[in-house]
């Protein structure tokens, strides 16, 4: 870290290296505003600083869990712009001598007499190093420091350029600073950075002595010893090997330098290890000799951040260790996301703070924007984007979120472990115990434990605190790490009580990464906030991250540039944030059209991030291709806060495709409708009153002095002048309005307690007197220990699944997610807790299944712990649920559910007279085509009466999915193909297509459907039909297909028939876990209805009993062998050609 007025080119003292105090950009007199363009010497401008990360929001798609893979890319990324920022630094160096030469030559020329005032610009690194070096170099003045110091300067001009950029110093890079909003230079912290010889930090504090103190001259003749001791051990054992080896044959030869080499090898590997311990044990003598200092002299002593650490230290030992939970867990995940192949799995089964606390070593306050005179500064609060403001329940504009003081300052942290290698002192440092569970081609799992402990920590965190006029005075605490912090770890296998014999490198490296990885994602320009008002209030999870949703149909497209050979493209249209880039909806394929009519609706949430981000909204067009990848053909991108500023409103709109090159147009234009709509308020008279309990603990009003001295019959003061406004609805106590019933649900997994797997092994000898089952309390140190991870189910819908939690019985997640729901008071969710297994299907360890209408009866959030059910396994899952709705009522139709069952009864098609000519009225077949499934009405069934055609048809059930998207096809007739000679055609004669989004779901309805004809009803029946269907496809309506049916919605077993990929088969197993095995079981108790049971009607029978001994793991499937021949069987009938489903299924959020 460098001081106030130190030009980032200037090394610093410290573990990292910011820019000076006042945000400068890098170097004396750049502007990051100007390119590098000119000459290569101008700092390129940064970008903003990413959204701030809070606290509890968990990971998601757009907050992935970091890996140590992708922390070494960010590495190799920094790098590469540390390197680029010294270049830079390098040729403005440069500049300035040849400004300084050039300077002084006109000197000489004009002979400028003594006593002119004439400027001449000198060498901005040597003179500010100069003046830095008199600062903090307390040893300035001693003659050798300074003659040193002078000589390097005075030499400093004769460099070459790339003898100086070596000497720059090595990892700065400049980042966006997310406390301050300006430019700072950072630089990742390394122990090495500390320069024994110079003050850490520039202060009037204790601290001001060098920092950590330096090492005695004894310990390095020392440490030399030992390092010419392994050299000489080694040239003994050759000499030894040269004189013994030879003159007695190969197999002695062979023997001799075996041993000598094993010999040689223990003595210097015992060498090695006692010279890393002697050094370890150094640094920490260093910086407890450090920390006794500070303790010593922090009563008299002025202006320390002793105090703090006085504190800090007394606080440490009282904090219950579960509060750091969260950072277990967040190592663990990285760990797990992290691990080389030969290692199946990763936990951390113990962490432990001991009772040597992190230290404090410098504390400096910071601007709060560099070069600002205005305050307060709410351009950086805001980031730009004041108008869009946060609202409570009621819809109030939180002011507090830009309201109040701000204070912003930086803190040096460090942390060393304990002298000493006894067990005793080892459990006062902070520790992990960490098991690694080596695997053997997935069949074995060892378990190794291994005790990490922490040796040394060093960092740099600026913060930026609110503070508020209202209890409890803070609001918000935003920090971000500049740079990451250095952590040196050892790893000690097997036990803490075991002697450190051996330091294991590659596990201590690899956690090092590990942690790490998590760090980097704090670490600027990135940022995290803390909610302190709430966290001090104890408020619950009560409101959704997302502030609004945009509601966007996709009507057409037209004049699409044809992107294939035959003249035709087969567009689609995908939306997506510009910048987050992920596809967060895709609307069908529609082949060999250039003017497709999509007509179909997509919600997208909208979250302060992308506000923030000052992100846009874009419409992607896309060619798809069979054989290649697809092309990208055009795009319209708005931001999105022009489409905030009209909300709670549809705008339909018509863009011209724009390319991706300077922005040129493209052929072809998209008409769509969009609106943005925010999230509606609470109604205070929804909020339910106290209960009885609630009543008796809430505290009495209290009085003011005129009422105490009131008497009964006295008249009352006004109380309008006391009256306050009335709290906002708590969202804890008041359900949601009944008038938005769409809006967003928010789901979050915090843990499961107690979970374990159902143990039902028999016993074998004398079971007389023996306890049936075991009813005693899981254990970690159980060999049934389950991997669990939970999947959540909407409208039986798979929509998100947490990371696994390896071989625990109480897993923390805290994980969740966001998604649109269409009508809360007709939402089911399950939370389905599954049990990862390896060569094996993962069953279901249990189930929680509710219903919106039931959770929000009397509040908008709610947490409960829920038991789950229906399953292999126990346990109680810690759930959390909360529910806003949006300012927009959709229409009906638009709030069913996504998968369901179609119902399809008589159907009859009445041929318009005139048009008989174009279709003639005769028996015809009639298929009844879904993208899942097929029915067919032979033509024999057909019966014309007129010019009417109908069939008699039993209830046909077409499974389906994606309802929204997906149309079913009436094809009539055959004619036409390659093979129409011999008798076989699949073309129909005449269509008619029923979009699935006009239904109303459980509604029996009769639906009257265009029939038409045309040339190329393979592309019609791909669109919605409409007025602007008919300007750009050739077609005839011949005639009205008239049809009972019914959209039954949710899963049934006729979706049991079809090919499904693993996430919808998991969906599939949750609803037979609740309702299909009930529903079957119910069907057929009716079989013996009329006296018998037919043989069909037992095989049905008998394939549910097993079906359901399968489910809950009986029977056969209590051997490991029998489930992984099953997962076997069916993972090869997956890969078959022909058993893959038939349509694209959506991805799964998930954290990983």
């Amino acid at each position: 870290m460098s001081q106030t007025g130190v030009p980032p080119s200037i090394p610093a003292n410290g573990p990292t290296s910011t820019a000076n105090g006042t945000g400068g950009s890098g170097g004396a007199g750049a502007d990051p505003s100007h390119s590098s363009s000119t000459g290569g010497t101008q700092f390129p401008p940064l970008p903003d600083a990413p959204p701030s990360h809070h606290v509890g929001a968990g990971w998601s798609a757009a907050h992935p869990i970091p890996t140590v893979q992708g922390y070494k890319a960010a590495k190799e990324r920094h790098q590469k712009e540390a390197d680029e920022y010294a270049s830079i630094v390098a040729k403005r160096a440069q500049e300035a001598e040849d400004r300084q030469r050039a300077a002084e030559a006109a000197k000489d020329e004009k002979e400028v007499p003594e006593g002119d005032t004439g400027k001449v610009v000198g060498d901005e690194k040597n003179v500010a190093k100069a003046n830095q070096d008199k600062n903090t170099d307390p040893s300035a003045g001693r003659g050798a420091n300074e003659k040193s110091r002078l000589m390097e300067q005075m030499n400093a001009n004769k460099l070459k350029p790339t003898e100086r950029l070596e000497k720059m110093p090595k990892g700065e890079r400049r980042v966006r600073d997310p406390t301050t909003g300006g430019e700072i230079i950072v630089k990742d912290a390394d122990p090495k950075d500390f320069d024994p010889t110079r003050p850490a930090y520039q202060g009037s504090n204790i601290l001001y002595h060098a920092f950590p103190p330096p090492a005695p001259p004894s310990a390095t003749a020392l440490r030399t010893k030992l390092r010419s001791l392994q050299y000489g051990v080694a040239a003994s054992m050759f000499f030894v090997w040269l004189s013994v080896a030879f003159g007695s044959g190969l197999g002695k030869l062979i023997w001799r330098t075996v041993l000598c080499s094993a010999v040689g090898f223990a003595l210097m590997t015992v060498l090695s290890v006692v010279e890393r311990g002697f050094e370890k044990e150094v640094e920490r003598v260093r910086h407890d000799m450090g920390r006794q200092r500070g303790e010593a002299f922090s009563p008299p002593t002025p202006e320390s951040v002793e105090w703090l650490n006085g504190l800090i230290k007394l606080v440490w030992g009282l904090v219950d260790p579960s509060l750091f939970i969260s950072v277990a867990d967040m190592v663990e995940d990285i760990l797990q996301q992290s691990l080389p192949g030969f290692v199946d799995a990763v936990r951390i089964t113990d962490l432990g703070q001991g009772v040597n606390p992190l230290r404090v070593t410098s504390i400096r306050a910071l601007p709060d924007q560099p070069g600002d005179a205005n305050y307060p500064k709410t351009g950086w609060i805001d980031e730009g984007n004041d108008f869009i403001k946060s609202k409570d329940t009621s819809g109030k504009e939180i002011t507090e979120e830009q309201a109040g003081d701000y204070y912003n300052f930086e803190v040096a942290f460090s942390y060393a472990a304990l002298p000493g290698q006894g067990a005793h002192l080892r459990a006062k440092n902070i520790h992990l115990l960490i098991e690694f569970f080596i695997g053997m081609y997935d069949w074995l799992h060892i378990p190794i434990p291994i005790w990490i402990q922490v040796e040394q920590i060093f960092g740099v965190v600026r913060l930026r605190v609110q503070f508020i006029p209202e209890p409890p005075y803070v609001r918000n605490l935003t920090f971000a790490l500049c740079g990451v912090p250095a952590v040196e770890v050892s790893a000690i296998p097997m036990s803490k009580h075991l002697p450190n014999v051996l330091d294991l490198p590659f596990i201590s490296s690899f956690v090092k990464m590990g942690i790490a990885a998590g760090t980097a994602e704090l670490a600027v320009p990135k940022s995290m906030t803390l909610n302190i008002q709430e966290m001090l209030s104890g408020a619950a999870v009560g409101d959704t991250r997302a502030i609004g949703v945009f509601l966007i149909t996709i009507h057409h497209c037209e004049g699409l540039s044809a992107q294939d050979n035959n003249g035709l493209s087969d567009p689609y249209v995908v939306l997506a944030y510009a910048k987050f880039g992920k596809p967060l909806y895709s609307t069908r394929i529609i082949l060999g059209d250039l003017n497709p009519v999509f007509e179909e609706t997509a919600v997208l949430m909208v979250t302060m991030d992308e506000v923030r981000a000052k992100e846009d909204l874009s419409a992607m067009l896309w060619d798809s291709d069979k054989m290649s990848a697809d092309d990208l053909v055009g795009r319209v991108q708005i931001p999105v806060a022009e489409l905030m500023n009209e909300p709670n409103k549809m705008v339909r709109r018509e863009d011209r495709l724009m390319g991706f090159e300077d922005s040129n147009d493209m052929p072809g234009k998209l008409v769509w409708s969009i609106g943005y709509f925010e999230k509606a308020p609470l109604l205070k008279e929804l909020e339910r009153g106290p209960t009885v309990e609630e009543a008796k603990d809430a505290p009495t009003p209290p009085k003011s002095p005129p009422e105490m001295e009131m008497l009964p019959h006295d008249k009352a003061p006004n109380p309008a002048k006391k009256d306050l406004p009335p709290a906002p609805p708590d969202v804890q106590k008041t359900k949601p309005d009944p008038q938005w019933p769409s809006g967003v649900l928010s789901i979050i997994l915090h843990q499961v307690n107690n979970l374990e797997r159902q143990d039902l092994k028999g016993a074998s000898g004398d079971r007389e007197g023996e306890a049936g089952q075991d009813t005693d309390e899981p254990s970690e140190q159980s060999d049934n220990l389950p991997s669990g991870y939970g999947e959540f189910i909407v409208n039986d819908d798979l929509v998100y699944k947490t990371r696994v939690k390896q071989y625990t019985t109480n897993p923390y997640f805290e994980a969740g997610t966001e998604v649109f729901v269409r009508d809360w008071e007709n939402t089911v969710v399950r939370v389905v807790i599954r049990d990862s297994r390896l060569r094996e299907a993962d069953p279901i360890l249990g189930i929680v299944s509710v219903r919106l209408s039931e959770v929000f009866a009397e509040a908008s959030s709610v947490t409960q712990s829920y038991a789950i059910v229906e399953g292999i396994g126990f346990g109680k899952a810690n759930i959390s649920f909360a529910f806003r709705g949006v300012k927009t009522t959709l229409p009906p139709n638009l709030r069913g559910w996504d998968t369901g069952t179609l119902e399809i009864g008589d159907a009859r098609i009445d041929i318009d007279p005139k048009n008989t000519s174009l279709f003639e009225p005769r028996p015809l077949r009639l298929r009844v085509v879904s993208s899942e499934s097929t029915e067919v009405m032979p033509k024999k069934e057909a019966d014309v009466n007129g010019n009417t055609i109908s069939w008699q048809m039993d209830m046909l059930r077409l499974p389906v999915y994606a309802r929204y998207q997906s149309s079913i096809v009436f094809e009539i007739g055959k004619v036409g193909g390659p093979l129409a000679l011999a008798g076989v055609s699949n073309k129909p004669e005449a269509i008619a297509v029923l979009w699935m989004q006009d239904l109303t779901d459980d509604i029996e309805q009769e639906v009257k459907l265009p029939v038409l004809v045309g040339k190329d009803l393979a592309t019609l029946r791909l669109n919605a039909i409409n007025d602007q269907t008919a300007k750009h496809h050739d077609f005839t309506v011949i005639g009205t297909l008239t049809a009972k049916i019914k959209l039954d919605s949710g899963l049934d077993e006729d979706h049991d028939k079809l090919r499904l990929s693993q996430s919808r088969r998991h969906a599939l197993e949750a609803y037979d876990h609740i309702e299909g095995e009930a529903e079957v079981a119910a069907k057929q108790a009716h079989f013996a209805d009329d006296g018998v049971i037919d043989k069909q009607e037992q095989k049905e029978i008998d394939r549910a009993h097993k079906r359901q001994l399968e489910s809950r793991g009986r029977g056969p499937a209590q051997i490991k062998a029998y489930r992984t021949v099953k997962w076997m069987n069916k993972g090869l009938k997956d890969r078959l050609p022909g058993n893959k489903p038939k349509t694209r299924e959506p991805s799964i959020q998930t954290e990983a």
